[in-house]
């Protein structure tokens, strides 16, 4: 087993591939499957493994399989080797895990083990920003399914190993994607007053918005306003016509989304009529939050001693995993602890010199297959 999680993890990292684009790693994927000869579904660069039971009661099983433009700086025998590119979030652990579940499934099955449920396997393409498992969700062949309990681990740096983090309710934040476009009037640096500084109006139009965050929201319902991009201008001594910026919105409680449309609204029309620019929004809530079923949450602590189970970790971010706990499906993520300072594994996700021990997967896989019973599948 262990060498099977290393030996495959590897293979994996060495072949990253970028949202959508994961043209080699679902041809390996689909190849695995195809010598075990397990029926498969293509959507896109996503498989979905499908193992038919005596029943149309569904319990689906998820990993996503795409990596980030990060550039690798660990030196490993299995670094990646496209450059620009790199596993950093753990998601070649999180399809090792789930293929290895897939062979294990197979061979019960041939040993004469009988699904009473359907079970889905589903190697997910695109959860790096594009919405890979929303593409999944609005198929017409995961629509007519309905699940009883869709599951997925996601490897998390600030847990030690052996440990993992797992709780009911909300476990992410929903996200809103935030395009915004200033236009002024350009004109020489050394002549302002002949322009309309797009770039002031930007500075304070920043400052401006988190004023909604800290002046207008309840302190206890958590909401994130960042500007990860500011783009303007050239040269030092030009005032540039149009600033563009890129941001992102986190929070839990979906209600407040309309709120905080409205208030950025207001506050560009109050800018445009006091600076004279003209400023262009896009305001778009994607990722909905992912809330773990109190149900599912009760079968995990059937499988794990409750030393083994941390309850206060959250995530702060987003997850596409909510896209399929539509239709009255329920889900579960939990968090698998990767941490182990000793190795020097203690770089957080989405960093350059992330890496983690494979063989902590066993765990992953352990309680995958432990839950699969829990199911009365």
């Amino acid at each position: 087993m262990k060498n099977f999680f290393y030996e495959i993890r590897s293979k994996l990292h060495q072949m990253p591939e970028i949202a959508l684009e994961e043209y080699k790693t679902s041809e390996f994927i689909r190849n695995f499957l195809k010598e075990l000869k397990i029926e498969y579904e293509i959507v896109g660069t996503s498989t979905l493994a499908i193992f038919k039971g005596e029943e149309d009661r569904w319990i689906g099983y998820r990993a996503d399989i795409d990596a980030l433009p990060i550039h690798e700086e660990n030196n490993t025998e299995y670094k990646s080797r496209i450059d620009g590119m790199m596993h950093a979030c753990g998601h070649d652990g999180h399809t090792t895990n789930l293929l290895y579940f897939a062979k294990w499934l197979k061979e019960e099955i041939n040993k004469g083990k009988k699904l009473k449920k359907s079970v889905m396997l589903i190697f997910q393409a695109g959860e790096e920003g594009k919405g890979g498992a929303k593409i999944i969700a609005d198929t017409e062949f995961f629509k007519t399914k309905r699940f009883e309990g869709i599951f997925a681990l996601h490897v998390l740096p600030d847990l030690e190993e052996g440990k993992i983090a797992a709780s009911s309710g909300y476990l992410s934040f929903q996200n809103v994607n935030l395009d915004i476009e200033i236009i002024g009037k350009g004109c020489h640096g050394a002549q302002p007053q002949k322009g309309i500084d797009s770039i002031l109006v930007g500075a304070k139009l920043v400052e401006a918005y988190q004023s909604i965050i800290s002046r207008n929201i309840d302190p206890f319902k958590p909401v994130i306003l960042t500007i990860g991009s500011f783009k303007a201008g050239t040269v030092r001594n030009i005032i540039p016509e149009k600033v563009e910026m890129l941001g992102t919105i986190r929070l839990q409680d979906v209600n407040l989304i309309d709120f905080i449309r409205q208030r950025m609204q207001d506050i560009n029309l109050g800018f445009e009529k006091s600076y004279g620019v003209k400023i262009n929004m896009n305001f778009k809530p994607f990722y909905p939050p992912v809330y773990n079923s109190e149900e599912l949450f009760e079968k995990i602590k059937k499988i794990v001693p409750e030393k083994n189970i941390v309850t206060e970790i959250k995530l702060s971010g987003s997850e596409d995993f909510s896209f399929y706990l539509q239709n009255g499906n329920k889900g579960f993520i939990f968090l698998l602890g990767v941490r182990n300072e000793e190795r020097g594994f203690v770089h957080p996700l989405h960093n350059s010199k992330f890496d983690f021990n494979p063989d902590v997967l066993n765990l992953g896989f352990e309680i995958f297959r432990d839950l699969l019973l829990e199911m009365e599948v």
